[in-house]
């Protein structure tokens, strides 16, 4: 099963080892998940994490992304492919998603991808939280 991580996903599993999001990649070996995302993303973790959290969090992130594939996402085409859908600054994601034949985005973003004209879209892969995403497993 192939899972586009957003960069909000491997900000808060660095920063907590007890939440979903973190708990995603705990038991990515046991269901053999491939976790992938977009070196626009891990540019943005990685700077948040260096801004805001300590050492600690900066070194727990190089150690989760070790096994993450990472693609490279045309911002401008993601962003002109997906401006009727969402904004602008969250294309690279969606367009992430698909580019890398994913079944799932997985993403911490309510505001932005869990919109009404979000939910309306038919997509190749299913947008869903971490929390959301682990009781589907159950």
């Amino acid at each position: 099963m192939r899972l586009f991580l957003d960069a909000n996903i491997i900000y808060s599993a660095a920063k907590s080892d007890s939440g979903a999001s973190s708990a995603i990649f705990l038991i990515k070996y046991k269901f053999k998940f491939s976790f992938i995302t977009s070196k626009l993303a891990l540019t943005e973790a990685e700077r948040n994490i260096v801004e805001k959290e300590t050492p600690h969090v900066l070194n727990r992130f190089y150690e989760l992304i070790k096994d993450l594939d990472t693609i490279s996402v045309n911002s401008n085409k993601a962003k002109q492919f997906y401006q009727d859908i969402i904004e602008g600054k969250d294309a690279p994601i969606l367009f992430g998603a698909r580019q890398s034949k994913a079944d799932y985005l997985i993403t911490l973003d309510k505001k932005h991808f869990f919109t009404e004209k979000m939910l309306k879209q038919k997509f190749s892969f299913e947008i869903i939280t971490p929390g959301d995403f682990i009781l589907k497993l159950k």
